[in-house]
């Protein structure tokens, strides 16, 4: 990673001087989570005052809001995914993005090497063919013996002309829709961003552009333009990944969860957490702070439900809420902090996202904004059971050992 961390050092600071300002006056409007702010606004993730932030439930939402904004691209739209399946929604928005190249508009795109490794180089030859600059994330040779699986880029961004934004946990997928067609249901959460704080979604995909690509983008106002959205939600963005100093991600929501003073809710499709944040929620709900966590009743995999289930006990003898979601599996990694504070995000609680993956979460200081996440988090408890201490200890000793000796590769999983 030396490669990317000479393009940071840069390429990264150029952006930030150029377009990023990391003064703010909201640094003293919001003091009950100022030293959160001054944390992040150091690290390459300036605090703005001037959005509008519009939260999307699932991806029958997501999809429906992120096509209709495509289609009104005028300059630029760029797309980075985790996993882009070429499926109904996935071809219907590859067809998208090749008629706007038709009209003159920029199409740059950037998959995962894993998360998209179903694409087959057909759709990579479609997509070049037709104007869209297409690359793949440290692609993989050798599906079968790679052992490239850590490092990946699990972000999900989009922005057209600099001035709207998507992030979040849904992929591009029909699977990730609930219409019927798949048994599974899924629940996720996005996000729609108009506003100063799309210039930092746009300074994250440079970087991942210009070290996959090595194109030498002029800097332009076409891809920062001055914000006319007269929105006032008060929104941070910030990335992690291996190339970076800090584990930002990881440390912002330490200090988040240890900055609590009344509630921190929690909903995460792996809860694997290392020993920071373990004991940050562990020594919060002894504190008679109240945490609700929900997680998935069935993970999509053994071992990892496995390693979760570990760490269950030390939870609810703390008195943490443990809650199984039981209407299908619950991918959304939102925290909720005493109603005045939210993360909705890529980043798992797990080892991975905190060290080996490059994520993006987006930090939410506005009330009406986190009541609504408050408001579908407390839906997504009627749909879950609650654990019992009593029960979770009266467990089988063969299912106690088998989670025991999966807690042992927690860092691998």
């Amino acid at each position: 990673m030396a490669k990317r961390q000479l393009i940071n050092k840069a390429f990264g600071p150029e952006y930030v001087k150029e377009f990023l300002d990391n003064e703010s006056p909201a640094l003293t409007e919001r003091g009950e989570h100022q030293k959160l702010i001054r944390f992040l606004n150091k690290d390459l993730s300036p605090i703005s005052l001037s959005n509008e932030v519009t939260v999307l439930r699932n991806g029958e939402e997501k999809f429906a809001v992120l096509l209709d904004a495509i289609s009104k691209a005028q300059h630029h739209i760029h797309v980075e995914y985790y996993i882009f399946a070429n499926d109904t929604v996935g071809g219907q928005l590859a067809d998208l993005l090749l008629s706007k190249v038709n009209e003159g508009v920029e199409v740059r795109m950037i998959v995962d090497g894993v998360g998209s490794l179903s694409l087959e180089k057909g759709f990579f030859n479609k997509m070049r063919a037709g104007g869209v600059k297409i690359e793949e994330f440290m692609p993989v040779l050798f599906p079968s013996f790679t052992s490239k699986i850590n490092y990946r880029d699990h972000r999900k961004i989009v922005i057209i002309d600099g001035l709207v934004g998507f992030t979040g946990g849904i992929n591009v997928a029909d699977r990730y829709i609930n219409n019927g067609t798949d048994k599974l249901y899924w629940r996720d959460t996005h996000l729609k961003i108009e506003g100063d704080a799309v210039k930092t979604l746009q300074f994250l995909f440079f970087l991942n552009w210009q070290f996959i690509n090595q194109e030498t983008v002029k800097l332009s106002d076409k891809y920062f333009p001055e914000n006319e959205q007269k929105g006032n939600h008060c929104v941070q963005i910030n990335a992690s990944g291996p190339d970076l100093d800090l584990a930002s991600i990881m440390d912002s929501l330490f200090i988040a969860i240890t900055s609590a003073k009344k509630s921190i809710r929690i909903s995460t499709p792996y809860f694997i957490p290392n020993e920071s944040i373990l004991d940050a929620i562990v020594t919060a709900a002894k504190s008679d702070i109240q945490i609700e966590i929900v997680i998935p009743y069935e993970s999509d995999s053994w071992i990892v439900q496995a390693a979760t289930n570990s760490f269950i006990k030390r939870l609810l003898d703390a008195g943490v809420h443990v809650f199984l979601y039981k209407k299908g599996f619950m991918h959304a990694k939102v925290i909720i902090v005493d109603d005045t504070f939210a993360s909705v995000g890529t980043a798992n609680m797990d080892y991975r996202s905190f060290d080996l993956n490059h994520e993006v979460n987006t930090y939410i200081y506005d009330t009406d904004l986190v009541n609504t996440l408050k408001n579908q988090f407390k839906e997504d408890i009627i749909d879950s059971i609650k654990l019992n201490l009593d029960d979770w200890k009266n467990r089988g000793i063969k299912q106690k050992l088998k989670e025991s000796l999966c807690r042992l590769l927690a860092p691998l999983l």
